[in-house]
């Protein structure tokens, strides 16, 4: 969660799956701020909105089963009735692989107005195998193949974009805990990409997970604390494993693995700007001990 939104989300409901925080980047473009791999799966082969399949979402709350449930997504529109805030978004999944329990999915969007906060968190959440103790997880296997577009190109000026692309992963001592909620203990982020959007709190390591140098930041929201992993670079191809994360940091910053994995998402946080997040192809699993 992006210290510029910390206030936003704690109006989020804290039922909802969709309500933490996050948003997208753009490829021709780097950041202004400091900010066990999963098995190979095909890319699906139609990316052309299939409106007969999949609803188009464009209000606050909407979501949409996928896969007969195994994942959700949601719009999540959390931030876009502050006032001063205009524009509008929509998001809509374009295919499932269920031999490969793959999803694909685009989320467009067009935001004006209050730049430092969050307007919005598109995702989908993982819905089979959470709510799990971490200590009976054995990895988490996920590959997320995704393209990101802003007409805007490097021209700030012309659409100054501000976004993040990333996982938001939380714990808690309830396993009927909600995300962003008064019983949520802490929430574990991945950015994989990051353009001009700050993390939660303060830079307090680099920190090597799966063989990658993550700059971790660590800020505190509400009841949880809040640990960011930020890439080096944007990585549009990632495949590895998200328990590798909480390992680290059990083993670096003491926490525990005697909590709820309560939710994964991945999803995208815009704060301004135009842009397009395309997912070729996306998989997310539990695998217990």
């Amino acid at each position: 969660m992006s210290w510029l939104a910390l206030i936003n989300t704690l109006l989020v409901s804290s039922s909802l799956v969709g309500a933490a925080p996050t948003a997208p980047v753009d490829s021709d473009s780097t950041s202004n701020f400091t900010a066990l791999t999963a098995p190979p799966r095909a890319k699906p082969e139609n990316y052309t909105l299939n409106q007969g399949s999949y609803r188009v979402m464009n209000q606050q709350w909407d979501s949409e089963a996928i896969g007969g449930g195994e994942y959700t997504l949601y719009n999540n529109l959390f931030g876009s009735k502050d006032t001063g805030t205009s524009g509008s978004q929509e998001t809509q999944a374009l295919s499932y692989d269920a031999q490969n329990a793959m999803i694909s999915w685009t989320t467009k969007y067009q935001w004006r107005g209050n730049p430092g906060n969050v307007k919005s968190y598109a995702n989908v959440a993982l819905n089979e195998g959470t709510r799990r103790k971490l200590t009976e997880i054995e990895t988490i296997p996920t590959r997320w193949d995704w393209t990101y577009t802003h007409p805007g190109g490097s021209d700030k000026k012309t659409d100054p974009l501000v976004a993040d692309v990333s996982y938001d992963l939380w714990l808690s001592r309830d396993p009927k805990s909600g995300t962003a909620s008064s019983s949520s203990t802490v929430e574990v982020m991945v950015w994989l990409s990051n353009r001009r959007a700050g993390p939660a709190g303060f830079r307090i390591a680099t920190a090597k997970v799966g063989e990658i140098n993550w700059e971790l930041f660590k800020g505190r929201v509400g009841t949880w604390e809040v640990y960011s992993f930020v890439a080096p670079s944007e990585m549009t191809n990632y495949s590895g494993d998200l328990k590798q994360f909480f390992t680290y940091l059990n083993a670096n910053e003491k926490v525990s693995s005697d909590q709820y994995l309560v939710a994964v998402q991945a999803g995208t946080e815009p704060f301004e700007g135009t842009g397009t997040l395309l997912t070729n192809g996306y998989t997310a699993a539990i695998n217990p001990v």
